[in-house]
């Protein structure tokens, strides 16, 4: 939850809240991303807090009476809905942030959670493809079809030098190019001014 969600839960406008509880909140419930410009907390603990069930800390969490406090899961456990970012799922597979989000769009991994503008996986979702036993993740593949399975466009364009000379012998306009080669207009424009740097004009 963000602090915004926190005021909304308990009908305070976000800057009363903040003046009120803001300072009492942030002492007692850590955040779950430190060093985030977006502040996040977990949705058990500031519930919690909200319902004048102070998350204990510390040696407070020891001495605690177990049916005072959320008892689902042990203080600092991990639990398999935790939300991750790219960069925690990453640490889950052994992989980069940037390869999770290859794998978020080549289906190898769940497109995750929209939150607060980001995209979060939970961590049994991290956790059951790192277990599943294949090392695909190691080199995230392609499906079939896929744009980006083409093969790159030639450095040197054969057309180029081809128009350039053709250029010389009469002025050349895009509907030209467009007929000759069956490109479009634009692919046209460029192929023409391609060609007007090759031949130094």
């Amino acid at each position: 939850m963000t602090e915004d969600d926190i005021a909304a839960a308990t009908g305070l406008p976000v800057h009363t809240w903040r003046r009120r509880h803001g300072a009492t909140f942030r002492a007692r419930v850590p955040v779950v991303n430190p060093g985030e410009r977006l502040r996040l907390y977990d949705e058990e603990q500031a519930r919690a807090f909200m319902n004048g069930k102070h998350w204990p800390t510390g040696a407070t969490a020891e001495a605690a009476d177990d049916e005072q406090w959320p008892t689902a899961v042990p203080q600092g456990a991990e639990h398999p809905e935790d939300l991750l970012t790219d960069k925690e799922t990453g640490n889950v597979l052994g992989v980069g942030d940037s390869t999770v989000r290859a794998y978020a769009t080549t289906g190898y991994l769940p497109a995750g959670i929209e939150r607060h503008g980001r995209t979060w996986w939970p961590r049994r979702t991290a956790e059951a493809r790192r277990d599943a036993g294949d090392q695909h993740h190691a080199t995230p593949g392609r499906r079939p079809g896929d744009p980006r399975n083409r093969a790159p466009r030639p450095r040197h364009d054969p057309r180029v030098p081809e128009i350039a000379e053709l250029a010389t012998r009469a002025p050349l306009t895009t509907a030209d190019v467009v007929q000759r080669f069956g490109v479009s207009e634009r692919t046209a424009q460029r192929l023409l001014a391609a060609a007007r740097t090759h031949s130094g004009t």
